[in-house]
């Protein structure tokens, strides 16, 4: 019958095994964050190239541009897991959810905001808005990694 305490040898299995756990995910954080260096540049370039895709024409060659682009965040992706072994597929916390979706909605916004340049004529001023959008994700990638990297290992 258990009298409300633990067992040396049971507590002490269990606080080696929270030990490791935390090493893995202080391991899996900084795998996480080294590819920031080629991972960030990559796809802030993929995702300059939808913003700047409405530059292209409204119609077709506008979705002809997204898609390659969006091929290359998925290519951008599966390198990413392949280097690192680590694949995925949603934010680690609230941190790290928070900078994603204030990301998204930052590029949503810009390449609306190339879209209207594209339809009232003025597609020279898409560069201004492809360029926010480069910057917005080459630093927004970095931050996510950090961000992503600290919820894994919930710091706090």
């Amino acid at each position: 019958m258990n009298s409300g305490h633990f067992d040396q040898p049971d507590s002490a299995f269990a606080l080696e095994a929270l030990g490791r756990i935390d090493g893995d995910r202080r391991r899996l954080a900084a795998r996480f964050t080294a590819e920031t260096w080629w991972a960030a540049p990559a796809q802030a370039l993929a995702v300059a190239a939808v913003v700047a895709s409405p530059a292209a024409g409204v119609a077709g060659p506008m979705s002809v541009v997204a898609t390659l682009a969006t091929i290359a965040l998925v290519g951008i992706d599966l390198a990413f897991s392949k280097r690192t072994g680590i694949s995925i597929n949603r934010p680690a916390g609230p941190v790290s959810l928070a900078v994603l979706i204030a990301l998204c909605a930052l590029i949503v916004a810009a390449f609306v905001t190339s879209l209207a340049l594209a339809m009232i004529g003025e597609r020279s001023w898409i560069i201004a808005s492809t360029s926010a959008g480069f910057i917005l994700m080459l630093v927004g990638v970095a931050i996510y990694d950090q961000a992503y990297a600290r919820d894994l290992r919930r710091a706090r």
